[in-house]
């Protein structure tokens, strides 16, 4: 007797919760017969696409295809490249690697702020592990961490070396000249 009251009860529990929830469904995405999409800008056709996950945040590659423009390319929404002027046989790869690529940090540094941007240049196909002035004009900029003396440090898989970091717009920009792995590390502070 006391098992089918247990039943009974659990019974009215769950009916509870059902009637409670309503039409209202818990769930990741929207259902199939759920289409509250809000189409800004796309054609008809890219609220069709299946792949077109609406309201779903879609992050900059890690991997940017090879630069030969120029233009403004994000790696991985750390470091921002500013492509001014690329000669027409230079290529530029750039990528976002974990800070455990590294071998330490710079002697001046206290700790890295952003991501690790690799960037490589290439001449004719050919690595090339400098860029003149004729061959190209290309910044990397990192957004400026508040109440920090930063700097952009890269590395050439022999040595660091400091670029001269300018603040523009909340930007810590540098010449990027070289191939390299590129940070933006703290300096200590001054007394």
């Amino acid at each position: 007797m006391g098992k089918i009251i247990r039943w009974i009860i659990a019974g009215f529990l769950l009916l509870g919760v059902l009637l409670l929830a309503g039409n209202q469904i818990a769930a990741a995405g929207n259902l199939p017969w759920q289409n509250n999409t809000v189409l800004q800008g796309q054609s008809a056709s890219a609220a069709l696409d299946p792949a077109n996950k609406p309201g779903t945040v879609k992050p900059p590659p890690v991997v940017v295809p090879p630069i030969t423009a120029p233009g403004n390319y994000s790696v991985g929404g750390v470091c921002t490249l500013l492509v001014e002027q690329l000669s027409a046989d230079v290529t530029l790869h750039a990528n976002l690697l974990p800070f455990n690529v590294l071998p330490g940090k710079p002697t001046a540094a206290t700790r890295y702020l952003a991501g690790v941007c690799n960037l490589a240049y290439h001449l004719s196909g050919k690595p090339l592990p400098d860029l003149t002035s004729e061959q190209g004009t290309v910044q990397i900029c990192f957004a400026q961490v508040p109440n920090t003396t930063s700097q952009i440090y890269v590395f050439d898989g022999e040595t660091w070396t400091a670029l001269d970091t300018t603040l523009n717009n909340g930007l810590e920009c540098a010449l990027a000249t070289k191939t390299g792995k590129y940070v933006l590390v703290t300096q200590p502070t001054q007394p």
